[in-house]
């Protein structure tokens, strides 16, 4: 083998190196958001099972059922990407793995041939005969280079193989890795599937059983006092500051931001129940919204409560100083903690059915001084 094709030979087998595929540090930023709402979901449902009375809680029982088996299913559906995303990245590696590799046999294969066809010490025989020339000089240097070459090349041949069973193992057990959480995907879906069935079913039970519902809506009635009374006893604690910037938002009635994108389905005031079909009253704004979709707080303020409510579901309350509160209820999820700062226009939570008996959307309330004031006169005309 000649200088030219030798370094062409090598000159390939430089070219193909392994592609290191890095793991998503957003997928696992998200799991790790999901685990602590698996967390605080199945704490809230053990408190609800102790604390369940009435018809209410029971419904609240299963809605709270239902947004735990909501967040396992979008944890182990992000897990199961996850495992896909990094049997990608393994196999890719892998081919590459096994192509540099099959580089290096070629080559090897190609010097055993010349060798075999030479003789033993064919270089140096070569031109020792021409030792006294520039060019007997120059083939016993690039003899030299060869062996040396030849040599480390073997060397990286062994140990590439020993790498390759080492990712093929990792690869292996990536894959049935895949099978263990997809078959746990298959589970979460069917107890979500479980818990929103009989939801319904208590639902419709108390549509057409008029004592239930009678009951159904005295407890919801109760709930709203209980609301009241938190929001009586966070008053007397005394006059909150108004936001970090000094702003007054009393002086933004009327220009405050949404809460959430959707078309107001009952006003504030007295409103047909949508489901029950009795007036009842109603301190604030349905806010028709898809599963999933954000909610906004209106003005910047401190979040003074973040957990579940009974009647309410996943509520979120924030201070906005100057003795006006929000009140964000029926969430799929909170997005912020009891004690956080959070910005006007600033995502706080995602639309749900949590504690709803009419499905998903969110319900918003504004208070100024404890009592509910209608919040269509303080939001910027749409």
């Amino acid at each position: 083998m000649g200088p030219r094709v030798a370094a062409l030979l090598i000159g390939v087998w430089l070219g193909v190196l392994p592609v290191v595929v890095d793991a998503s540090s957003d997928s696992t930023a998200r799991l790790e958001q999901l685990r602590q709402q698996i967390q605080r979901l199945e704490l809230e449902l053990e408190r609800l099972k102790r604390d369940e009375r009435g018809i209410l809680g029971k419904l609240e029982r299963l809605s709270a059922e239902i947004q735990l088996r909501e967040v396992e299913q979008q944890a182990v559906k992000l897990e199961v990407d996850s495992v896909r995303e990094s049997i990608a990245g393994q196999s890719a590696s892998l081919a590459t793995l096994r192509e540099a590799q099959e580089q290096r046999r070629t080559y090897l294969q190609f010097r055993l041939r010349e060798q075999y066809k030479a003789g033993e010490n064919h270089w140096l025989r070569r031109h020792l005969d021409d030792s006294g020339s520039s060019t007997g000089g120059e083939g016993i240097r690039y003899a030299s280079f060869l062996s040396s070459r030849d040599a480390r090349i073997l060397s990286e041949y062994r140990e590439s193989e020993a790498t390759i069973e080492v990712e093929r193992k990792k690869l292996l057990g990536q894959e049935q890795e895949l099978g263990r959480v997809s078959s746990e995907l298959v589970n979460a879906r069917k107890r979500l599937r479980n818990a929103r069935s009989l939801h319904t079913t208590r639902l419709e039970s108390i549509r057409t059983d008029s004592r239930r519902r009678e009951t159904a809506l005295a407890e919801l009635r109760t709930a709203a006092d209980d609301l009241g009374d938190w929001v009586g006893g966070f008053q007397e604690q005394g006059r909150r500051p108004a936001g970090a910037a000094g702003l007054d938002v009393r002086k933004f009635k009327g220009l405050l931001d949404w809460p959430g994108r959707g078309k107001v389905s009952s006003g504030f005031g007295t409103q047909i129940h949508p489901r029950f079909k009795t007036r009842v009253p109603h301190p604030g704004l349905d806010i028709e919204g898809s599963f999933g979709s954000p909610i906004h707080s209106v003005f910047e303020g401190e979040v003074v409560f973040a957990a579940w409510m009974r009647g309410y579901g996943l509520t979120a309350i924030v201070d906005h100083g100057s003795e006006v509160l929000s009140i964000y209820a029926h969430a799929s999820a909170l997005l912020v903690e009891s004690g956080e700062r959070v910005d006007a226009g600033q995502r706080i939570g995602l639309v749900g059915d949590s504690g709803s008996l009419r499905g998903s959307f969110l319900y918003f309330e504004l208070r100024e001084v404890g009592k509910p004031v209608d919040p269509a006169r303080w939001l910027r005309p749409r």
